[in-house]
């Protein structure tokens, strides 16, 4: 836009926001466009935010909402005719559908309306309608029946008995009939004052020429699954909402729809003329007062008769209970893809995207199968997750906006063509915005007003996609050949490679590359953005992105293995620690328009460990500032009470700002078996967190909640059969293992058996309800005989106060603890059995000679440099002198006697640490 017009659009602009929906058009000067409006998106409540407006040749701003753009040859130059909604009028009371005509995209000429609605019956027996409807008779009467099944399905007047409502307007062209064929979303009210959405059909006009007259020739419910309410019990037959239409490079065109009250999203092939499906039937199926000018309506069911269409060959559901609408396709490298908004009225969101390699194929969000965001709410993708559209929308809001179509320049050039809407104003605004195609196929849209402000911040042109890797096909980096870990502050730059091979249609070749970081401060996993060259068919600028783990020797993120808990929504408090940095993961918001002001978020596990930082990686979950003013740390300290751990951050609440991360110095604070986040906010608003990080001393392993771990116990909450003993190792805090029931036992056992043996020495956890005098722990041994540890009627702590104890390391196949519970119950959340590294790998077995067992110790020696290994038992001992690394021997201990009840043997290796190895009882009579 040129800054000649700022002056007269800003005084318009003023006028129709001040003035009610059905406020005129705003007007300007006539002026002559080299761009596409700069978009800029300061949220809906500035007084900007219907900026700025799209001026027609006569100064007006354009009418083309909801709508397409069709690209036609004439006198041997492209022309493009954009058709849209007409909302000159308001929401209610639409003229129908405006068309306007270009030759570069930017400048606008007015065509007019081409399909037009009534907002009187009378105006039905006019010249006009009479010569596309034959409503008035030889005579010159009206065709009263006529009329009135006409007004039905035209009158858009808001005081009609049955108002009717055009959206979405979508043309294609058939080149076999030489007709322009025009789909909208035909909607309205089947009783007098009812729902505008009950019809929710698909309405179907054709014309001789591209701008009019359109002739309405059908408004049709379309074709359904059997079990259409299978995502909504209310669900009505056929429905199609906002929808759009595709034409295939065959000449097939398509059409596709919101359905099941906006559940799911079809797509149905068109027959040969485009007006209609390719099942027909004589019947309306759906006795929901569709309009048939040749007596065909669809066949709505995919019954299985043979009339029925068939799933696969004549429709296909893109996304099953999805919440999706405003649907916009296109093909770019063979591959197909559906743009779509969530369904969330006037309101503006994060829009996803799905593709397949057939039309009518499997259709998957985004391009990367059964990723984690695959099944996901549309607005719970992260930033940068697969299936997101938009790349840099920090409001998530797809820059203020909502789609309608695709506009393909050629060459891999694509322009999103969408709506901010003023509740269907008239000064309702477009936001058009480049898509370029990534690795993989990846569609990102991105804004050049706020990406490049100095070079775009005034409009932007097709220029724009030269330096975003601009080119046909899909393409993909082989190998990235970046290293996989590296320590913070490491200058990695030596390790990143000059060159790295790209595959575009099976041929792979190299392309130099640069990178956008040679090292990374923060631990964790970092996001690295490589850029490709130009190549024989790309031009410069195509990215990719990928992880390297940022880790020091020794730290860990202790949260990724703790029990969370939250002071709200424990449901989604797990979130904060499953190592996803940039998904929605929890908030503290408890319905009812009332918002905590304080909340807070606790990490605890079996074992003191020592933290050394906090990280809280904050997320925006809307429009506003949605996390915490202020975030403090505490610690549970060896009496089970939180306590402050005197650090704490304050965060400002800049609506406009990305979501901050925020750390916290927590050295000082001792061994802890727990963190907790005091959080609070200064706003009436939720307090939303994506993940939580607490780095310090690499652990002791938990051998409880090891994959593959099977967890048994005596008896759990038999009455009821909840509660399960696995649940004490699940690592969540939300669920327990108990033993509550209405006869009360002394004694209950827990068995944890591992995959394969480990050397335990702990055993930690905090138990909830009911009294355990004391707690006993035995391991078994290889031969699947039981031993006692030197943990015997261990006195726990208080109830929601951490027990933890240590018993002499033994190899266990299996571990059994013994709860004295006498006369009570139990209830514990979570528990583990510490596993730890030895120098020495130990095994005891025993045989019989000359009628006497003889115990044979083996042991391996795992320390870097030879070391002798001490083997000791009830019969004495021996020495395994200068095992070399990696090396095992063995050694003979004569028990003297013809039996042996079972026993112990303890190897102590180079690191000093003895580790008790437990054998069945053997006899040689």
């Amino acid at each position: 836009m040129t800054a000649a017009a700022g002056l007269t659009l800003a005084a318009a602009l003023t006028m129709s926001l001040a003035g009610p929906a059905t406020a005129e058009v705003p007007v300007g000067e006539p002026t002559t466009y080299t761009s596409y409006p700069a978009i800029q998106d300061p949220g809906s409540s500035a007084p900007d935010y219907f900026q700025p407006l799209w001026l027609d040749d006569n100064g007006a701003h354009i009418q083309a909402h909801g709508g397409q753009i069709v690209t036609a040859e004439e006198d041997g130059r492209t022309v493009y005719y954009w058709y849209g909604e007409d909302r000159s009028n308001g929401y209610y009371g639409s003229p129908g559908v405006h068309a306007y005509k270009s030759y570069d995209t930017v400048n606008w000429v007015d065509q007019g309306v081409v399909l037009r609605s009534v907002s009187d019956a009378s105006e039905l027996e006019t010249e006009y309608f009479d010569a596309l409807y034959d409503t008035v008779d030889d005579a010159g009467q009206p065709r009263t029946e006529r009329v009135a099944e006409l007004n039905y399905q035209l009158n858009t007047n808001d005081a009609a008995e049955y108002t009717t409502i055009f959206e979405r307007p979508k043309v294609l062209f058939n080149e076999s009939t030489g007709k322009w064929v025009l789909w909208w979303h035909s909607d309205g009210q089947t009783s007098p004052g009812g729902s505008m959405y009950a019809r929710s059909m698909a309405g179907v006009a054709v014309s001789d020429s591209p701008t009019g007259p359109f002739k309405m020739t059908g408004v049709y419910r379309m074709p359904n699954r059997t079990d259409y309410k299978a995502c909504i019990s209310a669900a009505v037959p056929g429905q199609a909402r906002d929808m759009t239409v595709f034409q295939d490079d065959d000449g097939t065109a398509y059409i596709v729809y919101s359905s099941e009250e906006n559940r799911s999203l079809y797509i149905a092939e068109l027959d040969a003329s485009y007006t209609n499906v390719t099942h027909t039937t004589d019947t309306d199926m759906a006795d929901a007062g569709q309009y048939s000018e040749d007596g065909r309506f669809p066949y709505l069911f995919a019954d299985g008769t043979p009339e029925a269409p068939v799933r696969g060959e004549d429709f296909q559901i893109v996304k099953e209970c999805g919440m999706l609408e405003a649907p916009a396709l296109f093909q770019h490298g063979g591959r197909y893809y559906v743009v779509a908004s969530g369904a969330t009225g006037w309101a503006p969101n994060p829009q996803t995207y799905h593709t397949a390699d057939t039309i009518l194929g499997s259709w998957i969000r985004g391009v990367q199968a059964d990723d984690a965001y695959e099944n996901v709410a549309y607005n719970a993708i992260p930033e940068g997750g697969d299936g997101l559209l938009s790349v840099g929308d920090v409001r998530r809001t797809t820059f203020g906006s909502q789609s309608t179509n695709v506009l393909d320049l050629g060459g891999g050039r694509f322009v999103y063509m969408g709506d901010r809407w003023n509740s269907g104003a008239a000064d309702s605004t477009y936001v058009w915005l480049p898509i370029t195609i990534g690795e993989n196929g990846r569609a990102e849209m991105r804004n050049p007003a706020t990406e490049d402000p100095e070079r775009w911040g005034a409009g932007w042109d097709a220029s724009y996609f030269d330096e975003h890797g601009l080119g046909d096909g899909i393409w993909s980096v082989v190998d990235d050949r970046l290293p996989e870990t590296v320590e913070p502050g490491e200058d990695f730059s030596a390790k990143l490679p000059e060159t790295v091979p790209v595959a575009v249609d099976g041929a792979t070749a190299e392309v130099a590359v640069t990178w956008s970081a040679t090292s990374f401060d923060e631990r964790g996993p970092q996001l690295i953005t490589g850029t490709l060259a130009a190549d024989a068919t790309f031009t410069a600028g195509r990215t990719f992105t990928r992880t390297i783990e940022v880790a020091t020797p020794g730290i860990v993120n202790l949260a990724l293995d703790a029990a969370v808990a939250a002071s709200s929504r424990q449901d989604l408090a797990g979130t904060t620690a499953d190592g996803n940095v940039k998904g929605k993961g929890w908030d503290d918001w408890v319905g009812g328009g009332v918002y905590p002001k304080s909340s807070w978020l606790s990490y605890t596990w079996a074992f003191p460990q020592d933290v050394d930082e906090v990280v809280v990686h904050t997320y925006k979950d809307g429009a506003g500032a949605t996390w915490p003013s202020t975030i403090a740390a505490e610690y549970l300290d060896a009496s089970g009470a939180w306590v402050s751990a005197n650090a704490s951050v304050d965060l400002a609440q800049d609506a406009s700002a990305t979501a901050p991360v925020a750390k916290l110095d927590v050295s000082g604070i001792p061994a802890t078996s727990g963190v907790r986040l005091q959080l609070k906010t200064a706003t009436n608003v939720w307090q939303s967190i994506s993940e939580v990080q607490l780095w310090g001393a690499e652990g002791v392993r938990d051998v409880c909640g090891a994959d593959g771990t099977t967890v048994t116990a005596s008896f759990h909450q038999t009455q009821y059969e909840t509660m399960p003993p696995a649940n004490a190792c699940d690592g969540s805090a939300a669920t327990s293992w108990s033993t509550w029931d209405s006869t009360k036992r002394d004694q209950a056992t827990l068995t944890i058996e591992p995959v394969e043996a480990h050397i335990v020495d702990r055993v930690g956890f905090t138990n909830r309800e009911g009294t355990i005098t004391g707690v006993s722990v035995e391991y078994r041994d290889a031969h699947g005989t039981w031993h006692p540890t030197t943990a015997q009627d261990v006195v726990p702590s208080a109830n929601g106060s951490p027990t933890s104890f240590t018993f002499k390391p033994v190899l266990a196949s299996a571990v059994r603890l013994v709860f004295a519970t006498p006369g009570s119950y139990l209830k514990i959340p979570v528990l583990a059995v510490g596993a730890v590294d030895a120098a020495v790998e130990p095994a005891v077995t025993s045989r019989c000679v000359g009628g006497k067992v003889q115990l044979v110790a083996t042991a391996r020696n795992t320390a870097d440099g030879p070391a002798d290994v001490a083997v000791q038992s009830a019969y004495g001992g021996r020495v395994l002198d200068e095992l070399a690394p990696g090396h095992a021997a063995s050694a003979a201990i004569a028990v003297r006697a013809a039996s042996a009840t079972a026993g112990e043997t303890t190897f102590t290796g180079a690191d000093g640490v003895p580790v008790t190895v437990g054998y069945p009882a053997a006899s040689c009579g």
